[in-house]
């Protein structure tokens, strides 16, 4: 046993470890009341994340332009998007295979100008500049399109339609990508981008099924097979269950780890 610390008298009593260890963490009242502080408000935000629901936006909200720019697009719909399935509530929903109608384009002027009066009314509000995004993917502005379909879901990350839109328009601009790199690059972003759409959501079969092609595509086949046969639990009798069949018999059915996550 070691002997206690002695000291002669007169002289002040030496610290021990403990008790300088102990006067080094004492903190003034400001300090400690901030640091409770600080601790509410996170204990505060992880609450609210547990208990309050995602935002997930459809529709076009009520705003009377972007309702009259829904009219002003009615009717069939198609736009080039090389086999890939895309949905926009500005265009009654999923949007068809093939060269956009002409009298559709004649009139994407008019509805924009309504979208963009929309969108600076509403700037919180993702839908309007999604149905902007979508317009920008029927004239082949992929580029843009992919910006604001993101900027849309900076406002409500759970927003199906925007997340899938963004994929889409991703994927295209890859399509015309002639550098090997930057295409594969761009088709990852987009099969990111069609992750991120909630199972619960009317584009999530959408997602799934483009989510497929696009791993295809980017030489993964296994995955591809495991998201194919994901669509496939879901929709097994339709034309669009006859390519994700193709896909998924291409990779005998084995779990891939990492397809799963």
């Amino acid at each position: 046993m070691s002997e206690p610390t002695s000291h002669h008298p007169g002289e002040p009593p030496q610290p021990t470890p403990v008790s300088e260890f102990e006067r080094r963490l004492e903190w003034s009242a400001f300090s400690t009341i901030a640091f409770v502080a600080i601790l509410l408000g996170l204990l505060g935000m992880g609450l609210s994340s547990l208990f309050m629901k995602p935002w997930h936006p459809t529709g076009l909200g009520d705003d009377p332009d972007a309702i009259a720019a829904a009219a002003l697009l009615s009717g069939p719909a198609s736009a080039t998007t090389n086999g890939l399935r895309w949905s926009v509530a500005a265009l009654g929903g999923e949007v068809g295979e093939g060269a956009p109608d002409p009298a559709l384009t004649r009139r994407v002027g008019e509805a924009r100008a309504k979208l963009e009066s929309a969108h600076a009314r509403h700037r919180r509000d993702p839908r309007p500049l999604a149905a902007l995004a979508a317009l920008d993917l029927i004239a082949h502005d992929y580029a843009r399109a992919a910006g604001r379909y993101r900027r849309a879901c900076e406002a409500a990350p759970r927003y199906g339609e925007g997340r899938l839109g963004a994929g889409v328009a991703l994927a295209l601009e890859a399509d015309r990508t002639p550098e090997p790199w930057q295409s594969r690059a761009l088709r990852l972003q987009a099969i990111a981008e069609f992750a991120m759409v909630d199972s619960m959501l009317a584009e999530y079969p959408l997602a799934l099924y483009d989510r497929a092609l696009v791993l295809r595509d980017a030489e993964r086949p296994a995955e591809a097979a495991f998201w194919a046969r994901r669509y496939l639990a879901r929709d097994g009798a339709s034309a669009w269950a006859d390519r994700m069949r193709a896909i998924a018999d291409a990779v005998p059915a084995a779990p891939a780890a990492s397809a799963a996550r």
